[in-house]
Formats: structure tokens, C-alpha cells, sequence
């Protein structure tokens, strides 16, 4: 499998077939002049569930895309092109493509896909150009079981680009397989100013392509004049108006998503009026109410709450609900969400955000939280969450996998 490396420093399009070893389809009469590398990053699965999954993978040029799965490697036997009210669609920076399972979903099972594109140029409205087509390697994703014994997730937050870092963590990843990862907010080194950011640095990481990714934005994230278009690069979740809140089962396993949002408060004159976290928050808290009822979460022996800042602070620490300095941690999150979390008796809270990682013990009905570090390579963490049927075991690891703290939970 091709490194992070690699794919940054991909050849361009018409050799890019021979590299990964791929049949390429045969060209159309006229080639677009865009010479820049076609795939610009690995596929990344999201939102897998026994009926499907979504793949976002990133282009270098204006492309159309697809994704051809099946049940083995060598019989790809089923195609998904994404569209629109009628229009293929294409993207010159990132596509997304939903697939559906249908009757050939089933828990546990295994399957296996690729994604292709090809380039697209327009002169005029009846005289389009398409390139030579280019499809990537073949990867598996195993369809989640709520059977399942065991379950493995890594979480990584506040990388913001620092590649060592980010280069650590994936190799870290693939060395203990977990079967979901968690990136758990501020992707970006401070904001998203421009639409080219987005897939550079969403899309890049390559520790999605084999399992999938649940991403939880945090306060950098929601930055810049790019950020409200992150759905043009990672499918958002099935909820209306909240595309950061998933609750998924995995084994014995429940895991929920929230959007803390910015540090400060809405009425804070950095946002100039385009802020409306608070709101949202009490939506989120609806939200959280009604997942935590669904059979499926009720049932699982362990529930973990993720969510980029913290939801309880240290002493004398900014709470983010006044208008000087900005939150450690969230007093407006905790505010709408720990009445919901004791009442379901949620046992731990996973966040960042303050790039130094610690654990807070259970105290006062309140869940156990673990935060993790930043994104030096000193201060880097990943933490491992490794559920059975009877525990909970937690890990915050450095980037060599030594254990820095650990904590086991035990059902109630």
C-alpha cells in the first residue's frame, strides 16, 4: 500500500495507472490540457454501517468520479456514480460518493472497493472533453457488527497539520488496526481560508481507506471562509442541520459525536454576528437525548461521548462563557449535555484542545474525561479505546506506543 508520502507526491495522471498497477480505461478523442495529478490523496470511508458507507477522496484537476465494490477483490461487480438533481457530479478538489449496500449488506461482512475518476474539461456548453480514466488500489472495509466480541478505536485531535506528527499517528494506526478512527478536531493549522484546503489537509492523512473515519470538528475547524463547505469533502452525518452528531454501534461499543464549536462566546465581536453555536448546542443536546434512547446505543455495554473541547475543567480554568481570554473548556456543552450524559450514565468523554493530555477522574456523577496532547511530536498522543463485553480499557499513548496513562472501566 502506497505511503502518506507517496500520495503527496503523486505522478501525474497518465502515469498514475501504471503506478498502482491499475487498468486504466481507454482515452476519450480529446484530452483536458490540466496536467496536475489526477487522485491527489487516498480514499476515505465514512459512516459505515451494515447498509453502506461513503467514500470522499481528493482530485488534483476537474474530475467525475466513482467507486466500483464488491464482494472480492476480484470482482468488483458494482458501480455507484454520484448525482444531483440529474448531474454527475464533479469536483476539481474533492468528491463524495455514497454507497448503498442494499440486500448485500450483512454485519461482519467484508467488503471491497475501489474509487476511479476521471478528468473533465468544458469549452463550451455542448463541447466537453473527457481524459483517460484512472481507477486506484483495491481496499476492504469490514461492515460493523453489534454481535461483534470486541472493538478497537484510535482517536488523534489537534494535529493542525504538523506532518511528522500526522505521518506518526498513521503509521501508529496501522501498526494496532483499530477497526474506527476518531479525529477528534482541529485539523487545520489555524483555519480554512481557501477551498484548496480543505482536501489538503482532510483528505491527505491515508488512516480512513481500510475503516472508518468518524470526524468531530473542533475550534479551528470552523474557521475561516472555507469552513462551512467541509461537506464538500467529508459526507455529513444522517441528522438534518447537525453533521457533526453520529451515534454508531461497534461491538459492545456506542460511540456519539458532538460539535463543541468556537472558544468563545457567540456574541464575542471576533465573529462579527456569523456566530450561532449556542443555539446549535441546545439542538445538539435534543439530539443527544434521542440517541441515547435508539435500542442500538441503550443496549451497548460502554458509551463513549467525543467531542473536541472539554466538558470539564481544571480550577480557575475559562470556561468560555465570558467574553475575555477563550474556553479550556466548554461551560455552554456542559451546560446543555452532562445533565443527558448522567442521566444515560455515559462512563467517558473523549476531547483535546488543550494540547496536553490528562485524565479526569469520575467525580461528582460526572463522566470520567480523557483529553489528549497536541500536535508536536512531544506532546502527541493517540489514545486506544479497546471495548469488551465486561471492560472498557483506555490507553493514551506517545507516537512510539508507549502508554502514558491507562484506565480500565468495568459495566455497571
Amino acid at each position: 500500500m502506497l505511503n502518506r508520502r507517496d500520495l503527496l507526491n503523486l505522478v501525474p495522471a497518465s502515469s498514475l495507472a501504471w503506478l498502482w498497477g491499475a487498468e486504466a480505461v481507454p482515452a476519450a478523442s480529446h484530452t483536458p490540457q490540466d496536467t496536475s495529478p489526477l487522485f491527489a490523496g487516498p480514499p476515505v470511508v465514512q459512516h459505515l454501517t451494515v447498509g453502506g458507507f461513503a467514500v470522499s477522496f481528493a482530485v488534483g484537476q476537474l474530475a467525475t468520479g466513482w467507486v466500483e465494490w464488491g464482494l472480492s477483490p476480484e470482482h468488483l461487480d458494482q458501480r455507484v456514480i454520484p448525482s444531483r438533481a440529474g448531474l454527475v457530479d464533479a469536483s476539481d478538489r474533492a468528491l463524495v460518493v455514497p454507497v448503498s449496500l442494499g440486500d448485500r449488506g450483512e454485519p461482519g461482512r467484508r467488503v471491497f472497493y475501489r474509487v476511479a475518476a476521471q478528468p473533465l474539461s468544458y469549452q463550451s456548453a455542448y463541447k466537453l472533453q473527457r481524459g483517460e480514466s484512472v481507477v486506484g488500489p483495491v481496499y476492504s472495509v469490514t461492515l460493523p457488527d453489534p454481535a461483534a466480541p470486541r472493538v478497537r478505536v484510535a482517536v488523534v485531535n489537534d494535529t493542525h497539520e504538523h506532518l511528522p506528527t500526522v505521518d506518526a499517528l498513521a503509521s501508529r494506526i496501522e501498526a494496532i488496526a483499530p477497526d474506527v478512527v476518531v479525529w477528534n478536531g482541529d485539523t487545520c493549522a489555524s483555519a480554512f481560508n481557501s477551498p484548496t484546503d480543505l482536501p489538503r489537509v482532510l483528505l491527505k492523512p491515508g488512516w480512513a481507506a481500510s475503516r472508518s473515519l468518524m470526524f468531530v470538528p473542533g475550534n479551528h475547524d470552523v474557521r475561516g471562509a472555507s469552513a462551512r463547505q467541509i461537506a464538500g469533502c467529508l459526507a455529513p452525518g444522517p441528522e438534518p442541520g447537525l453533521p457533526y452528531n453520529v451515534a454508531r454501534r461497534y461491538g459492545p461499543l456506542a460511540l456519539l459525536t458532538l460539535d463543541t464549536g468556537e472558544d468563545k462566546p457567540d456574541a464575542h465581536p471576533v465573529f462579527a454576528g456569523t456566530a450561532a453555536y449556542e443555539p446549535y448546542r441546545r439542538r445538539q443536546a435534543v439530539w443527544l437525548r434521542d440517541a441515547l434512547c435508539r435500542p442500538e446505543i441503550a443496549s451497548a455495554p460502554f458509551k463513549v461521548v467525543c467531542c473536541h473541547i472539554p466538558l470539564r475543567g481544571l480550577p480557575n480554568q475559562n470556561d468560555g462563557l465570558r467574553l475575555e481570554g477563550y474556553a479550556s473548556w466548554s461551560g455552554d456543552g456542559a451546560r446543555a449535555w452532562m445533565p443527558v450524559l448522567r442521566e444515560a450514565r455515559v462512563p467517558l468523554i473523549v476531547s483535546g484542545h488543550m494540547h496536553a493530555w490528562r485524565v479526569d477522574e469520575p467525580a461528582e456523577g460526572n463522566p470520567m474525561q480523557v483529553v489528549g496532547g497536541g500536535p508536536e511530536p512531544q506532546n502527541a498522543t493517540l489514545m486506544v479505546l479497546q471495548a469488551e463485553a465486561q471492560t472498557l480499557r483506555v490507553a493514551i499513548q506517545d507516537l512510539s506506543g508507549v502508554a502514558l496513562a491507562e484506565r480500565q472501566l468495568t459495566r455497571g
